[in-house]
């Protein structure tokens, strides 16, 4: 439906255990003119999250019955768990005047992209240094089993296909100089952005006097 607004959707992609949540954190607090999209998830809270500031956690069931309802802009299955990014999120940014960032996978930044014009999005993937390295980073998250882990790294591999879909590239071999990349090409797309602006209401000023 290719809905507009002014302010940019900034989506961060990534195969799981490539470092997106953790730059999305970073990015935040280095920016405070973005705010995270916090996603609607069917899976169990872990130990440190907190309902409303990691995600929504909800039953399947309740996650149903609002994609039913049209309540998400896009929806993803991973692992047996349902994710999904509400509109409400953008609604309430675009009173605010802050760019909203989705920390989601290819699948849900297809779905956005069929809904928000280009020029409206800036999107990055992420991808590890290697395949090694991705796998040690999930064997020292301490989250999954062996079984798990391969699983994982299979799926991960899968996903990296799909890197080419997104406009910005950056293989996340340091964090800190990762998010910085980050910052610096949201600003520049702010910068052309603003350039832009001006240059409408120039011609605009000219075209009245004529």
């Amino acid at each position: 439906m290719n809905t507009e607004t002014k302010n940019k959707l900034i989506i961060i992609s990534s195969p799981s255990g490539a470092g997106k949540t953790t730059l999305c954190k970073l990015l935040i607090k280095k920016m405070h003119n973005i705010k995270l999209s916090i996603s609607y998830t069917s899976r169990n809270k872990r130990l440190n999250e907190i309902n409303g500031k990691d995600y929504f956690f909800v039953t399947k069931k309740k996650f149903e019955q609002l994609k039913k309802n049209n309540f998400f802009i896009e929806t993803a299955s991973n692992f047996n768990n349902l994710y999904g990014s509400p509109f409400n999120n953008i609604k309430n940014l675009k009173k605010n005047n802050k760019h909203i960032l989705f920390d989601i996978d290819w699948k849900g930044a297809r779905k956005i992209r069929s809904n928000f014009k280009k020029e409206n999005i800036i999107d990055f993937f992420i991808l590890p240094p290697s395949k090694s390295e991705l796998k040690k980073r999930l064997i020292k998250r301490g989250r999954d089993n062996n079984k798990e882990i391969n699983l994982r790294l299979s799926y991960a591999i899968e996903e990296m296909k799909h890197y080419k879909e997104y406009k910005y590239v950056l293989i996340n071999e340091n964090v800190q100089k990762t998010v910085n990349e980050i910052k610096k090409i949201i600003q520049y797309n702010e910068l052309i952005a603003n350039q832009h602006i001006i240059l409408q209401s120039k011609l605009k000023k000219i075209i009245n006097i004529q």
